[in-house]
Formats: C-alpha cells, sequence, structure tokens
C-alpha cells in the first residue's frame, strides 16, 4: 500500500493513527515537529503526508510546513491532509475547513477535524492516493 509520513506532536494520535493505518496495509513514519522535515520528507518520499497545524513551538506550524512542501520542487506534489483540532484548540472567531484550501493560504488537498473516524480518514486517504 503506501507511505505515510504523520507530522503530529501528540503522541496518543500518531499511535492510534498508526494503529488504523498499518492495519490497513499502510507503512507508516511518525514525526513529532517540524524540526528538519524537508529533509525527511525528501529522505523517506512519502505517497502521503498526514500534518496537524497546531505544534508546542508554533501554533501556525503547519500552515508554514503546508506552505514549505508546496513550495519545493521535489517534494511539491506530494498530497498533504491536515488533519488538525486547530478550530476546537483556538480562540479564533472563525474556523478552517477544505473551503479554505488554496495554493497560497492552505496549499493541501484535504482538511479533516480531529477527532476523526478511522473509515472516514481511510476514505479520504484512499481518494487522495487513488482519485477517480
Amino acid at each position: 500500500m503506501a507511505r505515510i509520513l504523520i507530522i503530529d506532536d501528540d503522541p496518543d494520535i500518531t499511535d492510534t493513527l498508526t494503529l488504523v493505518l498499518e492495519s490497513n496495509g499502510h507503512t507508516v513514519t511518525v514525526k513529532q515537529d517540524i524540526d528538519n522535515f524537508l529533509d525527511e520528507v525528501k529522505a523517506i518520499h512519502p505517497d502521503l503526508i498526514i500534518l496537524d497545524i497546531m505544534m508546542p513551538e508554533d501554533s501556525q506550524a503547519g500552515f508554514k510546513a503546508a506552505r514549505a512542501l508546496h513550495n519545493d520542487e521535489k517534494v511539491g506534489k506530494i498530497p498533504v491532509l491536515i488533519l488538525s483540532a486547530v478550530n476546537q484548540r483556538s480562540n479564533l472567531s472563525f474556523g478552517f475547513s477544505e473551503s479554505d484550501i488554496s495554493t497560497d493560504f492552505l496549499p493541501v488537498e484535504a482538511f479533516i477535524e480531529k477527532p476523526v473516524e478511522p473509515r472516514v480518514l481511510l476514505g479520504k486517504i484512499e481518494n487522495l492516493l487513488y482519485p477517480g
């Protein structure tokens, strides 16, 4: 199946996602921060990246990482799925959804709110990896 890189600082989330994904035949690598993440993405060359937005060191880390990925010619075509609780954890008067996806603001292929049902996550991954 697919090589999937999860970038999320919450071990409970990464453990759960890893269990779900590996039990469905995927190979999973976990990174818990965005330090040197572009180098690691290039080394792993995953088929898909699951990315959180809010990290302890920077509440906008995921946005920055998504833009860096999108602008890198070697890895810019790897589909990125944002999986985040940003709408629940932030104090903003607005929320994020798939309608916010754009090449400038949120250059990713999909956005899912945490917590997510495993079947919903697997369906979204299937659609991203094998469209049509």
